[in-house]
């Protein structure tokens, strides 16, 4: 009994035709082809592989095709000066220098333009023509400033249905998906939708979005914090969440401390790492904390002594430190410590 070779007795049908149509009769091939002809199923799945390699210009027409169709049922191609930021727009300038937003810039750029479209909605009673900005962004921020800056148009979703709350919810869910957003970023957006009014409280805008309401608290606290402090950051972009605790401690125990310190910090050249600038925002409180008393010794009120850069020297003794009936003996000894340790003595 003949053993059966391997590939043989595997049947293919070809895609387009019934199970029960039975192949139509091909001549006899030459004799020079015959070889050529495959005899076992691999050779014939090399054989149909060979063919799809050859009809790679034809997947490129399709595709092609499809984007077509794409633009026609949604999608558009429109110059990105025609889009102008949402009023709600939570991007702070500095998020367009990062070194992530150039690994986008470069990533569009060898696209051709950007495959996943932005969202826009119709500014009402503005027309194309004009040449001013007619579509306002709902999200897609850094790839329609990536568009913009290489001179590409951008693909983009109108939407004319969407309402202000609506714009608002999509942008920030469809930012948590993508580069996420600083908490000072954070905290500036939500303040902004909760100062005009798109949601009645704090709680009902972490509901809307689907973000923790701590969080958003957090988040909250970071955009209120003075701006002496957030300017002491070479970004506000730098503030991290963690930090929040103990800069709103420091604020409360000693916040002309935090201050004096946030100018001198601001008005240096170079500005320190943003860890270094939260631990001198953060080390008058420290200052305190871990002030150490001699044994034996009642433990005696901590004061502080600052000096801001415009020389101006300040003495913060804490309340319950003097007695009020020694107030004055004290300005007196006061007034002959300065004037023992002025210039020139």
């Amino acid at each position: 009994m003949a053993t059966q070779k391997k590939g043989q007795g595997i049947s293919f049908r070809i895609p387009g035709q019934d199970a029960g149509e039975a192949e139509p009769a091909a001549p006899a091939p030459a004799r020079d082809a015959a070889r050529y002809q495959p005899k076992t199923g691999i050779g014939l799945l090399s054989r149909v592989i060979s063919d799809a390699q050859g009809d790679s210009e034809e997947v490129a027409r399709l595709q092609d095709e499809v984007t077509k169709l794409k633009l026609q049922v949604g999608e558009q191609l429109l110059d990105p000066r025609l889009i102008k930021p949402s009023r709600w727009a939570d991007r702070h300038p500095d998020s367009f220098a990062s070194p992530a937003f150039m690994e986008l810039r470069d990533e569009i750029a060898a696209a051709g333009g950007n495959v996943q479209p932005v969202k826009v909605r119709p500014i009402p009673g503005v027309s194309p023509s004009g040449g001013e900005p007619c579509y306002e962004l709902v999200f897609g921020s850094r790839r329609t400033r990536a568009c913009r800056d290489l001179g590409l148009r951008v693909r983009a979703v109108i939407d004319d249905g969407l309402n202000d709350q609506d714009l608002y919810v999509q942008m920030q869910r469809e930012n948590r998906g993508r580069a996420n957003l600083s908490a000072w970023e954070q905290g500036v957006s939500y303040r902004r939708a909760l100062d005009e009014g798109l949601f009645p409280s704090a709680r009902r805008l972490a509901e809307v979005i689907g973000v923790d309401q701590s969080n958003l608290s957090k988040a909250l606290r970071v955009a209120s914090l003075p701006e002496e402090v957030v300017g002491a950051f070479s970004s506000p972009c730098d503030i991290q969440f963690r930090w929040v605790a103990a800069l709103d401690k420091a604020m409360a125990g000693d916040p002309d401390s935090v201050l004096d310190a946030a100018r001198a910090l601001r008005s240096r050249s170079s500005r320190p790492v943003a860890m270094d600038v939260f631990k001198a925002l953060t080390r008058p409180l420290k200052d305190v904390a871990n002030a150490k008393v001699k044994p034996g010794r009642a433990k005696l009120p901590v004061f502080t002594v600052r000096s801001d850069v415009s020389g101006v020297t300040t003495v913060k003794i804490p309340q319950g430190s003097l007695d009020p009936s020694k107030l004055a003996q004290f300005e007196k000894g006061l007034a002959a410590l300065i004037e023992e340790f002025a210039p020139g003595r």
